[in-house]
């Protein structure tokens, strides 16, 4: 037997941007236990949106079942032994790993039937989760790299935020702010020798970093891109953040050794928090600096839901699914400034326009693109990001191998992976 709610909907769709999940028939008496990553305050935000659907589906019974850490672990073995969840939190990876052998129920029929359209989200988000012409999870949201500016040093240099566009004004605003000499130096720019950094700068130079199956990323255009932004451990104006004495670029930002960094929208809880000492430093943020004849790009993440082919309830899981990834739920999430949505109908919402910063990271999805798709496939992109961090980055950065070298070098480990 099944039933279908009787709830209300919002202006706001329940499935999708304007879908409603109450089209949906659920299983009489359904149970769902839900698989979700992150910390307390994530796993918060994902039990307030279970509340949500269940006051939807009132006769649909829903267990949250944190797995904190070694998440993708744990769900491969709850697969393994026959008891995973009938929902879930799906990363790239996992997509990888679960998708080509039938272990996630396909979602095209409840999202024709809820009034769900793919182009509802972002493509390059939604693509990830599609296979063989069928989609398997549903993007929740994403994050996005900008650069971030301190406004009191961009002040005192004369350097105006609004006006960096090029590689060349970020680097003469790098100049202009890096002050000092010795412990106490200030540096223009933070650097982080990572693929998932400045590989964005090979996409906006027209650099595939990987096609055919092969390496491409030592090209000429790729090659311009990593020597941009060694150019500022050349100059003096960057330093890496290890060689501050940092942990990472966001340390350094909230810490003023560092005027700008490449980071994505974590940065911005990480300087709210009155533990790390910047809450009344004030920043703008900008999209990535693009080459003379590039293009915008950006780099995404992003984590989707999904829920298990064998579950007993499929029409709950399946509508579970799209709430928690429809305007109405994300729409509630927007404020806690944790994640940007990924339906493209929010990128509206009123609060990007009171929090500028949030803005320019919404903005991102338009052009931005994932490292699942671009390095390899979610499979081989862990091993191919390590081949091109420790092979080539690292030793650009560390000025122990020159950057066509090392480039060349880290190629030839990555063709040796992608032919695995």
């Amino acid at each position: 037997m099944t039933t279908s709610s009787t709830g209300t909907t919002s202006t706001e769709g329940t499935a999708g941007a304007k879908g409603d999940v109450t089209k949906l028939s659920v299983e009489d008496g359904a149970s769902l236990r839900v698989a979700v990553s992150g910390n307390a305050t994530e796993q918060r935000l994902y039990q307030e949106g279970i509340d949500r659907f269940k006051a939807i589906f009132p006769n649909v019974n829903v267990t949250m079942e944190p797995i904190p850490d070694q998440y993708e672990t744990a769900l491969k073995a709850g697969f393994s032994a026959g008891t995973a969840q009938d929902v879930f939190v799906l990363n790239g990876e996992l997509m990888g790993a679960f998708a080509p052998n039938n272990l996630l129920l396909p979602l095209d029929d409840a999202m024709a039937t809820a009034g769900v359209n793919p182009d509802d989200y972002y493509e390059s988000l939604l693509t990830l989760y599609q296979h063989e012409g069928k989609t398997y999870g549903l993007p929740k949201d994403f994050g996005a790299l900008v650069i971030f500016i301190n406004n009191a040093m961009a002040q005192q240099a004369g350097v105006d935020p609004a006006s960096i566009k090029t590689w060349s004004d970020l680097s003469a605003a790098a100049e202009k702010m890096t002050s000092g000499e010795g412990p106490g130096k200030v540096y223009g720019m933070c650097l982080n020798p990572d693929i998932q950094r400045y590989g964005a700068s090979m996409l906006q130079n027209g650099n595939a970093i990987i096609a055919d199956n092969k390496a491409v990323f030592n090209q000429p255009s790729g090659l311009a891109a990593v020597e941009f932004w060694y150019s500022f451990k050349q100059n003096g104006t960057g330093e890496l953040f290890k060689e501050m004495g940092k942990g990472w670029c966001g340390e350094a930002f909230s810490g003023r050794n560092a005027a700008m960094v490449l980071e994505g929208g974590w940065l911005i809880p990480f300087l709210a928090d009155p533990a790390n000492g910047a809450t009344d430093l004030e920043y703008t943020a900008i999209p990535i600096p693009v080459p003379d004849g590039g293009k915008p790009a950006t780099w995404l993440f992003t984590n989707a839901f999904a829920a298990n082919a064998q579950t007993k309830y499929p029409n709950a899981a399946a509508a579970l699914v799209l709430f928690l990834t429809s305007a109405v739920n994300q729409k509630a999430l927007i404020p806690s400034g944790l994640a940007l949505p990924s339906l493209l109908s929010l990128a509206d919402d009123p609060y990007f326009g009171e929090n500028p910063a949030q803005a320019v990271l919404v903005q991102q999805g338009a052009v931005g693109h994932l490292a699942d798709v671009v390095l390899g496939g979610p499979l081989k992109k862990g091993d191919v990001i390590n081949a091109l961090n420790v092979d080539a980055m690292e030793q650009i950065f560390l000025g122990a191998m020159p950057p066509q070298q090392a480039l060349d070098a880290a190629a030839q480990k990555v063709d040796e992976i992608l032919m695995r």
